[in-house]
């Protein structure tokens, strides 16, 4: 057999191709470096920008929150001074109030500063003017207080040295000291702000133009060189679109559009292969679906049987205790009577648990047919339902604006009457129990809040009370299964809305749940 020489590199069909190829794609990308590189200096820009005003945001939201805490603190001196003052002139305890409660505001508040303080002048005028403040109750109030106690004449002998208008004059400049240096600042990072913004929006604007520009020239230049390939590429690409998936896109010559074309033929083949799957997989999870539709309808129905049945044993030892209890009362000994005690309160817990677990069952599981509520009508209906409760605790309910809204009764029923009776039971020690029950309007809905002036709840347990069986007190203490604010969760979140608690222990806490114009998206949890 004769070798054959091999054909020179010129003569190469592949190789000429390859070589026009990559002259084009050269002729195609050059032109478009210079706007992508002038675009990524705008982005550059931009982002800078957005982090200078991010960060100024932030220590102006700070400067901001420090001069309404120091306005709070002159309010605080204002509310002493004219409570202090009331008292002397009047002798009636009950300007007294106003004075003690600034005391422990101002400390509170004071306090708040000293958190928010930045840098050491700030520290030293929070000092002085706390040092100015107890001087003034030491030296002047408390002994005006206690000779206004012995007679008005003595009062005014000490009121007319003037030293207490002294001492707060001197806490006042203090005061006015901090508010002009936060305005000062809260006014140069303004300043700094609107510049950084005014440089960035310039440097923008430039760079966009000047990038718009030579985009226009650019796609002027190679409008010509592509046209045709675009073209060729829309037309095999509508046939393929059309269902012809098996359609090939020849090589157009030009790098970019050859890889493109390659791409999109193995796409083509990926989509074939996948819309086969999809079918396969529809049919799948078709009966998965059903065979979960089943599932969920056979755990229901073992749910409710499975709470009669175990009421049923449940209510015959309650019965036949309480029966030995009433029999046999004094006739055992304590022990025997402590231990009959003992387990009638025990089936009564688990009673309550399992009509809780119950109601929570159905909650989370139930159809939401929804229809107008009249939320006041169903508040009023739920005060006289706890009525009882309420008058043994001496407590109060006091019901603001509620609105007509679209919702389910007995969800709604729910919500209400967990959060209220909660607000009873967890009420303060010496302290008759509040509870308050409004809503806002806003662009989305309604929020509605309860409102109780009870023992309150720590921070770190804000999130965890509304999970099943979490409680914060033994049963020795306040009775109850730990359900109650997780039927609540869920019955608001079937709404569509959120709950969240806001409460300062001591003094009380707010639950507030939102009920959107826009209900929830399907018909069953």
């Amino acid at each position: 057999m004769s070798e054959q020489a091999p054909a020179p590199p010129s003569e190469s069909p592949a190789g000429e191709s390859r070589g026009r190829s990559d002259r084009l794609s050269s002729v195609l990308l050059r032109p478009l470096l210079a706007p992508f590189i002038l675009l990524l200096m705008v982005g550059i820009s931009i982002i800078a920008g957005i982090n200078r005003t991010a960060t100024l945001s932030v220590t102006v939201n700070a400067a901001q929150e420090r001069l309404k805490l120091i306005e709070e603190v002159a309010g605080d001196l204002n509310s002493m001074e004219n409570g202090e003052r009331g008292f002397i002139l009047t002798d009636q305890p009950s300007f007294l109030k106003p004075y003690v409660a600034a005391q422990a505001s101002f400390t509170g508040h004071i306090g708040e500063l000293r958190q928010a303080s930045e840098g050491q002048f700030h520290r030293t005028n929070l000092r002085l003017l706390e040092n100015k403040v107890n001087q003034w109750n030491s030296e002047a109030a408390r002994p005006e207080l206690a000779a206004r106690r012995q007679s008005l004449a003595s009062a005014v002998a000490l009121v007319s040295t003037g030293k207490g208008q002294r001492l707060l004059n001197e806490a006042r400049t203090v005061l006015e000291v901090m508010r002009n240096r936060e305005t000062q600042r809260l006014n140069s990072f303004i300043a700094t702000n609107n510049t950084s913004f005014l440089w960035t929006e310039l440097i923008t604007l430039g760079g966009l133009v000047t990038s718009a520009v030579l985009l226009l020239l650019t796609a002027r230049k190679t409008a010509r060189q592509v046209t045709h390939t675009i073209g060729a590429l829309n037309e095999e690409a509508r046939q393929v679109a059309g269902g012809h998936y098996r359609q090939s896109i020849n090589s157009s010559g030009i790098a970019e559009l050859d890889a493109l074309t390659a791409e999109f033929n193995r796409m083509t083949q990926a989509i074939e292969q996948r819309e086969q799957f999809l079918q396969e997989t529809q049919a799948e999870l078709t009966h998965t679906n059903e065979s979960l539709r089943r599932s969920n309808r056979e755990l229901e129905r073992f749910a409710y049987v499975a709470s009669h049945d175990l009421q049923e044993p449940l209510r015959t030892i309650s019965s036949y205790t309480e029966l030995l209890a009433k029999r046999y009362q004094g006739q055992l000994d304590e022990r025997a009577d402590r231990y009959m005690a003992f387990t009638i309160g025990a089936t009564q817990r688990l009673k309550h648990l399992i009509q809780d677990l119950l109601t929570f069952s159905r909650v989370h599981h139930m159809d939401r047919p929804m229809s107008p509520v009249d939320t006041a009508q169903l508040v009023q209906h739920i005060t006289e339902e706890l009525g009882t409760k309420v008058m043994r605790a001496s407590g109060s309910i006091e019901q603001g604006e509620l609105p007509v809204v679209n919702g389910n009764p007995e969800l709604l029923h729910h919500i209400f009457l967990n959060l209220i009776s909660n607000a009873i039971k967890f009420r303060a020690e010496g302290r008759p129990p509040h509870v308050k029950v409004w809503a806002e309007r806003d662009a989305l809905g309604w929020t509605f809040h309860v409102q109780d002036n009870g023992m309150g709840i720590e921070p770190q347990h804000h999130d965890r009370i509304f999970d099943v069986f979490q409680r914060l007190h033994g049963n020795e203490i306040f009775e109850g299964s730990g359900i109650g604010l997780a039927i609540v969760r869920s019955a608001a979140e079937q709404h569509g809305g959120n709950l969240w608690l806001q409460s300062v222990p001591g003094q009380g806490s707010t639950f507030s749940f939102t009920l959107p114009d826009k209900g929830p998206s399907t018909g069953k949890s």
